[in-house]
């Protein structure tokens, strides 16, 4: 699952990846929405475990029973689609996973949606990157070697940072 374990979006090194050629492109967005999609659905699976463990409590409480049946209502309603559009948005999709799975979503709707979204995604940046990529490539090899390293070392920078503070988060 994208940024759950290390706080980067996975678009960074697969952008990185797909900018070594063009072939590369559809191996990556192919591989990278299938670890989307399997990441997705531990979530989902997670969602649903939570709620079969909260029912007990859930049903003892008339008000919140309601309350989680007119949600249950809505992802029925809406649901796929929900999903769909969480999956292209920059929300986390662990979340909208997570979510859908408490709501009690079918699992072969939860699964399409979410394999058509991150897919879509995907798939979008990797004909940007197919279609751009060599003139980014070209355009980068243009700056001067110093503002190139200069770049990297900050992006590194941050990523270290951020992942220092997840790390100590944890602990």
């Amino acid at each position: 699952m994208e940024s759950t374990v290390l706080p980067w979006p996975i678009e960074i090194p697969m952008l990185a990846y797909m900018l070594r050629g063009r072939r590369q492109t559809v191996v990556v967005t192919l591989a990278v929405s299938a670890g989307s999609v399997t990441g997705c659905f531990l979530a989902y699976l997670a969602g649903a475990a939570t709620l079969e463990a909260l029912q007990g409590f859930i049903a003892a409480r008339p008000g919140l029973e309601a309350g989680v049946a007119e949600s249950r209502a809505r992802i029925e309603a809406l649901g796929p689609a929900a999903v769909f559009l969480a999956m292209l948005a920059p929300v986390p999709v662990q979340v909208a996973s997570f979510a859908a799975g408490a709501a009690g979503m079918a699992a072969p709707a939860f699964l399409l949606a979410a394999a058509a979204g991150r897919t879509l995604r995907y798939a979008a940046m990797g004909v940007l990157v197919f279609a751009f990529g060599p003139a980014i490539m070209a355009w980068w090899a243009d700056r001067p070697a110093w503002l190139r390293r200069a770049a990297v070392l900050a992006a590194g920078a941050v990523f270290l940072i951020l992942f220092a503070f997840t790390v100590a988060a944890f602990v």
